[in-house]
């Protein structure tokens, strides 16, 4: 039998009669070429296809690799598996709102509010994933986009299924644990969250109405009536702040916040050992308020006892590193006990932490003039006349650099200035320096 050849042009054609008409027949009037080239292309269709479900078979395992370390709380490794995830499959939606849970427990806020916000752009609806959006706006500072949330939370209906428990855990709350869903048990807490926000943005009154309605829902709540009492501190009233601060002590008398707010309202009536005595039982209710080691220290240092006001700073700073006031008295402390190197040191991570903070630019100046380092003194007031204009003791501590680096004219006219926004100055000084 002789062989049949057929021009490249027909082979479509060739695989219509092969598998439409006579297969057994057809395949033996084929070339060797063509039975190689047939299944060259039926192995290309066939890798192609199992690409595509290989693909997705592995952006889904990505993805329950990730929701396992999730769930172990081990972010990193989640992070590292639905960016994978993601790469194979840029629209696998629930990686981008399971990502964001790990970039927020791993303070990535930024990170965590993008992939939220891709999350919400086709799911607007999902209530879990907008109140988590809500609370990491709120705790990066974006008080209004954030009340927006809270606010759109409050329309939604409640009930429904979920997948996702909360558990809130913060300083405010003294280290207790508070379980809810983003369908139930959540009114109070959003009314809540919108009373922390009005404060934030110096609306006492409508905080206030937002506090009166969630503790109308739970009037058993102490964190309620603390951040209530708050709102009053702020707006002045001190009596109802008292009142609600005293409320959240009867309902949980191992409320070291309560203990600690109000060792600070009675301040100004009782002792300073009588309020040191309060602070302690706030600390030892609850170890990890930093507010509450700082407001001792600074009773400590004013009784003379550096030393444990060395530790209560140190203590403060482990637990907040970024505030930059606990690390500038540290160094007022330093600069007592004559640890000026070690005072610099807590002054430049002031700077570093807020840059146009004038006090920690007065007081880097200040410790480098015990340096003797004159001319590295004058700078750090001149930025800090800079960042406050009306800057008193600037001015006047420049005077008294100047002055000893024998420019009198500049120095007579920086103790003039200081004099005239009403900075103490001895007549003493006035006449030496401008004689």
């Amino acid at each position: 039998m002789n062989l049949i050849s057929f021009e490249s042009s027909a082979f479509p054609e060739l695989i219509l009669k092969i598998f439409v008409f006579d297969p057994l027949s057809s395949i033996l009037m084929m070339t060797l070429r063509q039975i190689v080239s047939l299944l060259i292309l039926l192995a290309m269709i066939s890798l192609e296809c199992i690409g595509q479900q290989e693909t997705q078979r592995s952006a889904d395992y990505y993805f329950d690799k990730g929701e396992e370390a999730l769930k172990n709380k081990s972010y990193k490794t989640a992070l590292a598996h639905f960016n994978e995830c993601l790469r194979l499959s840029p629209f696998y939606m629930d990686a981008y709102y399971a990502r964001a849970m790990a970039r927020e427990n791993l303070g990535d806020k930024q990170g965590a509010l993008t992939d939220y916000n891709i999350y919400l752009e086709r799911k607007p609806e999902d209530k879990e994933a907008l109140f988590s959006r809500a609370v990491s706006r709120y705790d990066y500072g974006q008080w209004a986009v954030a009340k927006e949330d809270f606010l759109k939370l409050l329309t939604m209906p409640e009930g429904g299924e979920t997948n996702t428990v909360y558990f809130q855990t913060d300083q405010s709350a003294d280290g207790q644990t508070r379980v809810f869903t983003a369908h139930h048990n959540l009114k109070g807490t959003i009314l809540n969250y919108l009373g922390l926000i009005e404060t934030k943005l110096k609306n006492f009154s409508g905080a206030m109405e937002y506090f009166d309605s969630a503790i109308s829902i739970n009037p058993k709540d102490p964190d309620y009536f603390i951040n209530r009492g708050m709102a009053y501190l702020q707006a002045g009233d001190s009596l109802n702040a008292a009142v609600d601060f005293e409320q959240a002590l009867t309902l949980n008398p191992e409320s070291s916040l309560a203990r600690h707010n109000l060792a600070v309202l009675k301040k100004s009536a009782a002792t300073d050992k009588e309020t040191e005595i309060l602070l302690t039982e706030a600390i030892e209710k609850n170890p990890n308020l930093p507010y509450s080691y700082a407001e001792r220290a600074g009773l400590r240092m004013k009784a003379g006892n550096y030393k444990g006001a060395f530790d209560d700073y140190t203590e403060a700073i482990r637990l907040e590193p970024t505030e930059p006031d606990y690390w500038l008295n540290r160094g007022i402390v330093k600069e007592h006990t004559k640890d000026i190197s070690g005072a610099l040191s807590d002054y430049k991570q002031v700077i570093t932490l807020k840059p146009d903070y004038e006090k920690g630019w007065l007081n880097h100046g200040n410790a480098l003039v015990k340096q003797n380092r004159l001319a590295e003194a004058i700078e750090d007031y001149t930025v800090a006349i800079i960042h406050y204009p009306e800057y008193g003791l600037a001015y006047y501590n420049r005077a008294l650099a100047l002055h000893r680096q024998g420019k009198k004219v500049e120095a007579c006219k920086d103790l003039t200035k200081a004099k005239s926004l009403n900075t103490p100055v001895e007549q003493k000084v006035f006449d030496t320096i401008c004689k």
